[in-house]
């Protein structure tokens, strides 16, 4: 039971997009199954220590990190004491912003900026240049059929024996 738990840890740990380090994620896992006691977490995620002292402020380090604190409240943890509402919030703009996603316009305004830039080498312009006529459709992938059917169009050159 216990390496399943092991198992699982880890594996949350790398969902958590590799912020947490293994020690941290260990930490946050035997936070929750002790109830909420920081030092006996602290002993048991591995965290070498030499003195009781150094063992509590090691919890309250990790138990003041948001990215622990987020981790906490991901995986159902809530004791009014230690979860802050603010600290909450707080830990979910860094987490929104480390994965946020580029505008269609902030990443053309990249491009262009790379583009434009003549210290850059020749390939990264051509590069950027082919990624912004891929982004605004500039290539055409099929061809587009109408209904109507196309016909050539057709000269006519009479032959006549005047001279005139």
């Amino acid at each position: 039971m216990k390496n399943q738990q092991t198992n699982q840890s880890s594996s949350r740990a790398l969902s958590f997009d590799k912020r947490l380090t293994l020690k941290q994620q260990r930490f946050v896992d035997a936070y929750i199954q002790s109830g909420g006691d920081g030092a006996q977490a602290v002993i048991a995620a591995g965290y070498k220590t030499k003195s009781r002292q150094s063992i509590h402020t090691i919890a309250c380090e990790n138990l003041k990190k948001p990215l622990i604190r987020l981790e906490l409240e991901r995986q159902g943890y809530k004791d009014c004491g230690l979860i802050q509402s603010d600290a909450i919030v707080e830990a979910r703009k860094i987490d929104e912003r480390d994965n946020r996603v580029s505008s269609r316009q902030e990443r053309a305004a990249f491009l262009t900026s790379v583009f434009e830039d003549t210290s850059q080498i020749i390939g990264a312009r051509l590069k950027a240049a082919d990624m912004l006529n891929r982004m605004y459709g500039d290539y055409r992938a099929g061809v587009e059929l109408s209904e109507r059917e196309a016909r050539l169009p057709s000269i006519n050159i009479f032959y006549t024996d005047d001279k005139d």
